[in-house]
């Protein structure tokens, strides 16, 4: 059992593959842009597109890398220079699609003190992968979905050959090439000193909501451009993540259920045509981020029949079987690959791509910036944090030691819209406090060495570091004191510049006698009534 992050189908290049025929007799081929080249009779398209970086022409509309840049060691930010787009295939952006320019990595000149092959190159891939389906019967046809998102900067070395060839079509890359170039193969380093990195780059509007990450120290600047497309800055440093494996015997199988059904269902799948990842013990893998490790166990199956269930019998499911999927089920066995990962990640999915579960559309409204959550966990829920008796839930899991033998201390980043908290809470605008608990897998309460939380321009920051694994959960408790009810100003006495008037008449007080029941109650004033439910006698 291997978790280990893999690419996710954002892919080096932009592309279109067409979707021809109808299920099951489909075929795929690759188009030059939408309508083009073969695709004209697609029945859906497949869509990539690289990001590519701004240029003097660019519009507020368009989607491109404004900026990268990196702290010196005085910890001021310095601007990165771009050296070139790769030349990979472009893609015209396509209005009554509404789909961007599709162009290709860009690589920039940083600090050769934040790269660990003692270059100053750095790539940067900006994915977004879409969908368009043709078909009448669905929301929009021929209108393309957002289906994904990730951006990641990448410190390269480069080193050269005739058999590094661009890619295009269905050509895969050169699997130790971060990316290809003619003659070139960009070989990925691991970050040096690790200082924060700035990415800002103006983006799809559709791409909102909530985000996931692979750095710390997380900070956010975000505005509306146009209707269409946001400018999202993101700041973090880069984090060591680990690789990990779950190594069974026959003997810890016997002893755990959940771990023997989770393989005996995956041994049937050892067929011809079958790829070699889904086939047996040894070759099941998930990535360590992928919302299935905590959903994919012994009861996947039932997840289809409850798709169709009442609320009831849903959340019936939920409280059984809700966190019983990979990570829990082979958490006591992980171990870390002795290899450094590290990585300067964020992560984007539409819903279909989280946990299943019901979010309040505090988090999820896609129609603004909701929050990133970041971690340097082996093992992350890429979903929102859930919302369960008042607290935000976040479930991590990973090995107890890290790639050099060391223990593995955890780091945990959470910036979120103050509008949000407010939203899930019914808060008012008085400042928000937070705590933050990490419950062991055990259920005690770890102690965090570090913990701080903030609200600054309209994002509430929280953040934990140095706690440790297997399978820890995080709780998050907002809170906010009442605000106080404004106290009256009284009516200053005038101060009198007249001679005194006379004497003023006395007010004649009347009594009356109500009654409740058995009840009598005697009131006196001016103008006295009865109390609700008495009866003047």
């Amino acid at each position: 059992m291997i978790f280990a992050d893999i690419p996710r189908g954002s892919g080096e290049f932009s592309y279109v593959n067409g979707v021809l025929g109808q299920h099951p007799n489909t075929s795929v081929i690759s188009c030059k842009g939408i309508k083009e080249s073969g695709c004209e009779n697609a029945s859906s398209l497949m869509l990539n597109f690289i990001v590519p970086p701004c240029t003097d022409s660019s519009k507020p509309t368009d989607m491109c890398i404004k900026e990268l840049s990196f702290a010196n060691s005085a910890g001021k930010m310095e601007k990165a220079k771009l050296l070139y787009e790769v030349a990979t295939p472009k893609i015209l952006a396509n209005q009554s699609a509404k789909t961007p320019a599709g162009g290709g990595i860009s690589v920039w000149q940083g600090p050769a003190g934040n790269n660990s092959g003692g270059t100053d190159t750095y790539g940067v891939q900006i994915g977004i992968r879409y969908n368009i389906d043709y078909n009448p019967q669905t929301f929009q046809p021929g209108v393309a979905y957002v289906f994904g998102f990730e951006a990641e900067v990448i410190p390269v070395s480069f080193k050269s050959g005739s058999q590094y060839k661009l890619p295009g079509g269905f050509q895969a890359s050169n699997t130790e090439c971060a990316w290809n170039e003619d003659g070139k193969c960009a070989v990925r380093q691991e970050f040096g000193s690790a200082l924060p990195i700035s990415l800002s780059f103006q983006m799809d509007s559709r791409i909102t909501g909530w985000l996931s990450g692979r750095m710390k120290d997380t900070g956010i600047d975000f505005s509306q451009l146009t209707p269409s497309t946001n400018l999202l800055t993101v700041t973090g440093t880069p984090i060591d993540i680990p690789m990990g494996y779950a190594d069974l015997t026959e003997a810890d199988l016997a002893k755990n259920p959940a771990a023997k059904e989770t393989f005996a269902q995956a041994v049937p799948q050892c067929v011809a045509g079958v790829t070699p990842w889904a086939c047996g013990l040894a070759s099941i893998s998930r990535p360590q981020s992928d919302r299935l490790n905590w959903q994919w166990g012994p009861y996947f199956q039932e997840r289809f029949r409850v798709q169709s269930a009442t609320p009831t019998e849903f959340a019936a499911f939920e409280a059984k079987y809700f966190n019983t999927g990979y990570a829990k089920i082979f958490q006591q066995y992980l171990k870390t690959f002795p290899v450094r990962n590290s990585q300067w990640k964020i992560l984007g999915l539409d819903r279909s791509g989280f946990r299943e579960g019901n979010w309040p559309t505090c988090i999820t409204d896609s129609t603004k910036f909701n929050g990133i959550v970041t971690t340097n966990a082996m093992l992350n829920d890429v979903s929102p944090a859930r919302f369960e008796d008042g607290s935000l839930v976040y479930d991590v899991a990973g090995a107890h030691q890290a790639y050099d033998g060391s223990v593995f201390k955890g780091t945990y980043d959470l910036v979120m819209s103050s509008s949000v908290a407010r939203c899930l809470y019914n808060f008012t605008s008085a400042p928000i406090k937070a705590t933050i608990s990490i419950i062991a897998s055990d259920g005690t309460v770890q102690s965090v060495a570090t913990e701080a939380v903030s609200e600054r321009n309209g994002w509430l920051s929280l953040s934990a570091k140095n706690f440790t694994f297997s399978a820890p959960t995080i709780k998050i408790k907002l809170s906010q004191e009442a605000t106080p009810t404004p106290t009256a100003t009284p009516t200053p006495t005038p101060v009198q510049t007249a001679a005194p008037s006379a004497t003023p008449a006395v007010v004649k007080k009347l009594t009356i006698t109500c009654v409740k029941g058995k009840t009598v109650k005697k009131v006196t004033a001016a103008k006295p009534t009865c109390p609700a439910g008495y009866k003047k006698k």
